[in-house]
């Protein structure tokens, strides 16, 4: 089970505080078993390795090459919008692999990242039954980066600070045959924003998390149940210009 945060990333943090950065993460996750992101995989998966034909005893013309997919070349993967609100968190996704990878894009770029209490009502609205713990977990790294900084551990967050997860990239895996529970990797840039000083001149970029949500109520939940925490395994790294990238499973995240 990865940690929902890392000392480096609170350091990172504590910098755009004093001026300089500002950054912080809440990480869950655990993989295993594929499943595609896209309704159009199927018309994507041609041999990467195939080349033209040709013979110098023919005189017909040799067939074009197969184009070699890669995630900035293929088709992005759509994201479905929140049906609903709770807790000033967006819920309400569609049963399917498209449903499940847009409810933890959509978690994990409108989870608040300084405000406990905040935080705490959000991760309630999403967390699974199977793992309460995910809601502690989720508050506990916001008290750690908040002390981390100078701020009391419970608290809002400093006044002229605004935050902004952008999400680029999304694998989703199936953990189980029903395809009920989905692991989502995603890779974001984070971005702050001071007042006074404008935009973060040294955001986090390219950084790579994920999140297991399984189909429950009606909705996507976040789930760090050590059932399918167990299964993680992760995935290859993301490159937009790489076809062994696309090959796993990565896909570019359209414009919400």
């Amino acid at each position: 089970m990865a940690e929902f945060d890392s000392k480096a990333r609170r350091a990172r943090l504590r910098l755009i505080l004093m001026g300089t950065v500002v950054v912080a993460t809440l990480a869950a996750g655990g993989v295993l078993g594929v499943m595609t992101l896209n309704a159009d995989d199927d018309d994507l998966k041609q041999d990467p390795k195939a080349s033209p034909s040709a013979s110098s005893s023919s005189s017909t013309s040799a067939p074009p090459a197969v184009k070699e997919f890669t995630p900035a070349n293929a088709p992005s993967i759509p994201r479905l919008k929140p049906k609903s609100d709770a807790e000033g968190i967006g819920t309400g996704f569609e049963h399917s692999s498209l449903g499940a990878t847009s409810a933890a894009i959509s978690y994990w770029e409108d989870l608040d990242l300084l405000d406990d209490v905040i935080a705490r009502k959000q991760w309630t609205a999403i967390a699974a039954k199977d793992s309460p713990t995910t809601i502690d977990q989720g508050v506990t790294e916001v008290h750690k980066v908040r002390e981390g900084v100078g701020l009391p551990p419970s608290g809002g967050t400093p006044d002229g600070i605004t935050f902004s997860t952008n999400v680029k990239a999304a694998l989703a895996r199936s953990l189980d045959s029903s395809g009920d529970v989905v692991n989502v990797w995603m890779v974001f840039d984070r971005y702050a924003t001071i007042r006074d000083k404008g935009a973060d001149e040294n955001p986090l970029k390219g950084e790579v998390t994920n999140l297991i949500v399984k189909w429950e109520n009606n909705d996507w939940k976040v789930t760090t149940d050590p059932t399918y925490t167990a299964k993680v395994k992760a995935p290859h790294s993301y490159d937009p210009a790489s076809k062994y990238a696309w090959a796993d499973g990565w896909r570019v995240v359209a414009d919400g």
